[in-house]
């Protein structure tokens, strides 16, 4: 059974990235189609114009597995706004019948979850249970998704079992997809599953629904969505959960519209749709949305670009553990209020899905700053300006056939109708008629919008004239920052991540991991969006300090292509020993090129497996402009005096980059009353070795009591700290610290990270 997924404060205790690094400037010059292994640097650092100058050519084709086709990442776009329900009991005819005639009227689409048995056993999901199911549902214009027990045990099955259970379903009436897994910590494992599943059904729905962002330590969640995108071949979803109507009868705006937009940027970033979780039951400290509550959460999704809305519950939990309030249906499966406000605000979202379905929310904004770092607030110079008190969400949507775009509006208001205003300047607008669909005249007068909204609703506007401009986006020599990358592997601990390489942040010691248990080629693929001359690629390394190169591949290939499909090989280097001060620099001549590709071929070991670490990955079309000496971030073990950062009242040292393992780490500091420290090792293994230690500045408040209290500019011994692991959140022995790479970070009471050092054990 599912669960609400907010109270899960313990997981702050496990992730941390730690190293990142950069390294030598060897150049590789190709000569007649062949790559060369010399290494060269150009006099006094200077780029020479030399490589800038022929004409693009392009080399032999690559051979072996590095060759293989880059994945298609063109998102599928539907023909409506997908409304989904979760929990429906369908186990027997009568009852099935029923619910089916109830989601029809209510315009539901698909079902994500249905009982098949009278208890609930995962191994009762089986083919033959759902047949009847879906063929009864598609009687009704319903899909169902499968939550087949081999589906749901995927990452322990081969590709060809996965393929004969798609094979199985694919022409099966009724069948919508694939229930995968509900919120795994690391989901990464499960995007082999959604690959071959795709493979046979290209445009199923695979359910891969993902904690949200409270569970991961702050900044990483955004990361972890864009990990699993760049790893979903085709296209896909990202789906997440989040519930923020409590007991209060207020709303938590923070965690509400910081997932929506990590959401939102990761499904542009990786071109994936979204999907979520709407609140529908109450539990515990929730309270049962009103209808009011409904829309709002519906419709500030749909604002943020979701593509999917998943009711949870449509019915009350039934056989679960109590605190349930019911649900769109009680516990009789009989209709609540709630059922009727569905049908009501389910049509309007299909009367204008159809515009929504078509775009992407390219910006989305808010009128009034109530909730500190939740999200923007109309910028200045925006066309469309509020007047008043009107609190509204206000969202650019452009259709991806570069069609047009669309201006939607939603009432912040979940209690209460609002009269909301806006000047327009000289945009021209339509109104999308919540009935039919069509464009009407939009109620504008003398540059003024005026629109009356029920609690929590929207209106959807064409701009028919004129354009909604948005802030420019900063141009970057490195074509890799705007590429779309995908990848073969990411090691999904929390501690890499693959956005790190082409984020243009080049001195964070910030990394992507490549895993390959069996040494297989794993790839990093740039689709740069159009065909252009490219001549360079930069290779950073991974880590800070003495961990700067330390899984730096050993052999590898860059590869270009027009297509994605024929690939020629411009930059090759067999067991490579770089200069550890310098940034790795491959030069070739001009190529045309559209995809770019780093194929990693031989592989350092790491806890049993072959590991490649990259810091970043430039590619340029160098005119000479660009530095050609670049520093890296790696310090030996003999300059080992410690790091060191402040900021205004804050400070945070550490007195060595590298320790012998057990010897004493001593940690300086000086922070805020309410600020914490806490230290996370690379590589983290629950109730193995340390798990994650903390300190304080004041341990009288809540959750504090019993950590080690450290006092302003003194040395304190990490030993002496408070330790905890997921399986035991208190107080726990000091047992040693192992081998790895670790940051020691100060937080402020919100968990937002103010300064951090990096340090490893030897």
């Amino acid at each position: 059974m599912k669960r609400f997924a907010l109270l899960i404060a313990v997981a702050l205790t496990l992730g941390a990235v730690l190293p990142a690094c950069t390294t030598g400037r060897p150049d590789v010059t190709p000569s007649e189609g062949k790559v060369t292994d010399t290494v060269s640097t150009h006099p006094g650092g200077e780029a020479t114009d030399a490589a800038a100058t022929p004409a693009a050519v392009n080399y032999p084709v690559a051979s072996g597995p590095i060759a293989a086709p880059a994945p298609e990442k063109k998102p599928i776009t539907r023909d409506n706004i997908v409304i989904n329900a979760y929990l429906v009991q369908l186990q027997n005819e009568e009852l099935r019948r029923a619910m089916l005639e109830y989601m029809k009227q209510a315009e539901i689409d698909v079902v994500s979850h249905v009982y098949v048995d009278n208890v609930w056993v995962a191994e009762g999901h089986t083919f033959d249970k759902y047949v009847p199911i879906m063929q009864d549902a598609a009687k009704y214009g319903l899909k169902i998704y499968s939550r087949d027990y081999r589906a749901q045990t995927g990452p322990s099955r081969s590709n060809e079992e996965l393929k004969a259970v798609a094979e199985q379903y694919r022409d099966l009436d009724g069948f919508g997809g694939f229930y995968v897994v509900d919120e795994p910590y690391d989901p990464n494992p499960y995007a082999r599953v959604e690959n071959v599943f795709r493979s046979v059904v290209p445009d199923c729905f695979i359910n891969v629904n993902f904690l949200p962002r409270g569970a991961y330590p702050e900044g990483t969640y955004y990361k972890r969505l864009t990990d699993y995108g760049s790893l979903v071949n085709y296209w896909g979803t990202l789906s997440l959960d989040t519930y923020c109507f409590d007991k209060s009868g207020g709303v938590d705006e923070y965690q509400l519209f910081k997932n929506y937009d990590d959401l939102r940027r990761a499904a542009l970033d990786t071109g994936m749709n979204s999907a979520v979780y709407v609140q529908s039951v109450g539990y515990v400290n929730y309270r049962m949305p009103s209808p009011g509550d409904l829309r709002y959460n519906m419709m500030a999704a749909l604002a943020y670009g979701i593509k999917e809305l998943k009711f949870f519950t449509w019915e009350r939990p039934w056989g679960s553990d109590e605190g349930y309030t019911d649900a769109i249906f009680d516990l009789d499966h009989k209709p609540t209020d709630l059922y009727y406000a569905v049908c009501e605000i389910n049509k309007k979202i299909h009367a204008i899905g159809s515009c929504l379905a078509s775009g992407d929310a390219v910006a989305v904004y808010h009128t009034r700053q109530k909730t500190s770092g939740a999200y923007e607030t109309v910028p200045k110079e925006f066309k469309v300006q509020a007047t008043g008190k009107t609190d509204a969400i206000v969202s650019v949507i452009e259709r991806r056939d570069g069609g047009g775009q669309y201006l939607m509006i939603v009432n912040k208001n979940f209690k209460k109708a609002q009269t909301l205003t806006f000047t327009v300047g000289d945009l021209e607008l339509k109104l999308v008629d919540d009935v039919n669909g069509e464009l009407k005249a939009a109620p504008v007068s003398d540059g003024v919008l005026t629109l009356e909204l029920e609690a929590g609703d929207c209106a959807l506007l064409a701009v028919t004239g004129g354009k909604l401009d948005l802030p420019a986006k900063e141009n970057s020599a490195d074509l890799a920052v705007a590429a779309r990358l995908t990848a073969t592997s990411a090691i999904g601990d929390g501690t890499a991540f693959l956005c790190n390489v082409n984020d243009g942040i080049y001195d964070d010691g910030a990394k992507a991991t490549l895993v390959s248990a069996d040494g297989t080629p794993q790839y990093l693929t740039f689709d740069l969006g159009a065909e252009q001359a490219v001549n360079r690629v930069d290779l950073y390394p991974g880590g800070k300090g003495a961990a700067c190169f330390r899984f730096f591949p050993e052999s590898f290939a860059i590869l270009t292509s027009t297509d994605g499909t024929t690939w020629y090989k411009v930059a090759e280097k067999n067991g490579f020993e770089p200069d550890l001060t310098k940034v790795p620099v491959f030069r070739f001549d001009p190529v045309n090129a559209r995809y770019v590709r780093v194929a990693v071929t031989g592989f350092k070991q790491k806890n049993g497996s072959g590991c490649a670490e990259l810091g970043e990955v430039a590619i340029y079309n160098d005119n000479g402009t660009i530095q050609d000496v670049i520093p890296t971030l790696y310090k030996s073990p003999e300059d080992n005096e410690g790091e060191s950062v402040e900021e205004g009242a804050r400070f945070l040292s550490v007195n060595k980059k590298v320790f012998e393992k057990g010897e004493p780490i001593i940690i300086t500091a000086r922070g805020e009353a309410k600020d914490y420290l806490a230290f996370y090792p690379e590589v983290y293994v629950p109730g193995k070795d340390a798990g994650v230690f903390y300190a304080t500045f004041d341990n009288t408040l809540s959750g504090r009591n019993g950590w080690y209290l450290l006092e302003n500019d003194k040395p304190s011994a990490v030993a002496d700290w408070f330790c905890a692991t997921p399986q035991n959140p208190q107080v726990v022995p000091y047992i040693g610290i192992p081998e790895g790479d670790y940051k020691v970070v100060i937080r402020d009471n919100s968990g937002a990270v103010k300064l951090e050092v990096f340090f490893s054990v030897e």
